[in-house]
């Protein structure tokens, strides 16, 4: 169907739906745009037969008052329109310095800040130290000789220190273990923000942020928004944290085992080291260093020096670095910081012209709905309310109270609506900033109301001054049309018959 305006301007519903103005042609939704108003406005005055597709049925709470805001206030609307998309600027801003882009992110600097072995680096250095100090002491001697007395203490000792050695690195191996298996426990929600986190949009390049991503995941792939069933997806992902929580378990008890074992190992070392004075410096790093020097006094000095100094120029460049990390994580969660409070600023703003418009829309907008709905109902017209929250009140019949529009019944809903499209475009009439659109395209808005209802509501069309196109299977409603104002085109049914594809070529 093509449209024909009165300006000699046209919508053309072709292969690529073209808006057609002196001679020049556009993209449709181009065209309405710049000659008519914005799409989501020129839909409201349209009320089509389903229900749930009509104008506050079909709006949210926070776009309802969105386009009321922009008939009443356009300026005021676009100031907050503004500072929304500042908002979201700024919260993309925020992910790509805090994920990071073409440099790491916060995540990462931490995690590169955390894996630098400074601490160990230092106890090491301690335990050369000391060692050091045995050895320029003397006592290394007297370690030395009580370790390779060939007794049952000696020999109990060695055997000891190997057997720790092997617990400690079979409870490594087990812990690590554990928290690779530890990942897959979580919810599948968050294994599945973990796994897009580092890719962006595959069609405008942007990185997808966290909580668009979380809202998306119920139906919609967190990338692209495009409805998507995930439920093998969690499916698969659930088997894996089954079968994690179960080798969890497994390595728990394995870990707990292996600790008491070598809690025992360490309890006799302890013991065995009390009864021997000479033993009492005696520790794992000493035994091992003596054993890889195969006890030899100037060899265990030459390596103990060259360690030494081979750790502290290591401790060195590990603390270099890990000032420059902590430069530059302090220096982008400054950056973070300052987006974090342009963004509470915008969401300040935001608030403040939404109050501010909102007393206007409580007491013209509502003021009018009020007025045009009981004039096409005057049996059940009644004053309309507004929430802060957006959403439509009306009193209740008798002892009930207050009621949201999702208690109404299906015939007060569509006279609400049909009074909303009517206020809506009044407002449009009277506003030169508003859309350019005075025409309401009605599918069938009367039908399933009471007689009288829908006569009032039909002498309240045919009296209004805005232009209207209505479709109705209603010999009454169209009565009320027959005069020289009004044009009635009746519609023929099509009948079609059963054929085949033969008999019609």
């Amino acid at each position: 169907m093509n449209v024909h305006f009165d300006n000699a301007n046209a919508v053309l519903r072709d292969r690529n739906h073209t808006y057609e103005s002196t001679n020049q042609s556009y993209d449709a939704d181009d065209g309405v745009r710049s000659n008519i108003g914005s799409k989501e406005d020129v839909r409201l005055q349209f009320i089509p037969a389903n229900l749930a597709n009509q104008p506050i049925s079909a709006l949210s709470s926070e776009e309802l008052l969105n386009r009321i805001r922009g008939l009443l206030s356009a300026e005021n609307q676009d100031e907050i329109e503004r500072h929304r998309r500042a908002k979201h600027d700024l919260g993309h801003l925020r992910e790509i310095r805090r994920r990071g882009e073409q440099e790491p992110g916060i995540k990462q600097l931490e995690e590169d800040l955390n894996s630098l072995p400074v601490s160990r680096t230092q106890n090491r250095i301690e335990e050369i130290e000391e060692l050091k100090g045995l050895i320029e002491s003397g006592e290394i001697e007297s370690i030395r000789d009580r370790l390779q007395a060939k007794d049952d203490v000696a020999e109990r000792l060695d055997d000891l220190y190997d057997q720790r050695r092997t617990l400690e690195d079979r409870l490594k191996q087990k812990r690590r273990e554990l928290g690779d298996a530890s990942r897959y426990t979580q919810k599948v929600n968050d294994l599945i923000i973990d796994a897009i986190q580092e890719f962006t949009c595959p069609v405008c390049g942007r990185l997808v942020e966290e909580d668009t991503a979380r809202n998306r995941l119920p139906n919609r792939c967190p990338q692209c928004g495009r409805d998507r069933d995930l439920s093998e997806l969690r499916e698969r992902l659930r088997e894996k944290v089954d079968s994690a929580d179960d080798r969890i378990v497994e390595l728990k008890e394995d870990i707990g085992e292996l600790e008491e074992e070598l809690s025992a190992v360490k309890a006799e070392i302890t013991e065995l080291k009390e009864s021997e004075p000479k033993l009492n410096e005696l520790n794992q790093f000493i035994r091992t260093a003596l054993k890889q020097a195969e006890y030899d006094i100037d060899q265990l000095r030459e390596t103990t020096e060259e360690e030494l100094a081979q750790k502290r120029e290591d401790l060195d460049e590990f603390t270099a670095q890990q000032d420059e990390l902590e430069a530059r994580l302090e220096r982008r969660q400054e950056l973070v910081d300052a987006i974090d409070e342009s963004i509470s600023v915008a969401e300040t703003r935001i608030e403040e012209l939404e109050d501010e418009a909102f007393t206007e829309i409580r007491e013209i907008f509502t003021d009018r709905l009020s007025e045009v709905y009981q004039e096409i109902a005057p049996d059940l017209g009644t004053e309309v309310g507004l929430t802060p929250d957006g959403e439509l009140e009306f009193p209740g019949t008798g002892s009930e109270g207050i009621r949201p529009y999702d208690r109404l019944s299906s015939g007060e809903k569509r006279l609400v609506n049909l009074a909303f499209a009517l206020t809506v475009a009044q407002f449009a009439q009277e506003d030169d900033d508003a859309h350019n659109w005075e025409v309401l395209v009605l599918d069938e808005p009367l039908t399933n109301l009471e007689s009288d209802i829908q006569d009032a509501a039909a002498r309240y069309l045919r009296e209004v001054d805005i232009q209207c196109i209505m479709t109705s299977p209603l010999d009454r409603i169209q009565s009320h049309f027959q005069d020289g104002q009004s044009q009635i085109v009746q519609l023929d049914r099509i009948s079609t018959e059963t054929t085949t594809l033969d008999e019609y070529l």
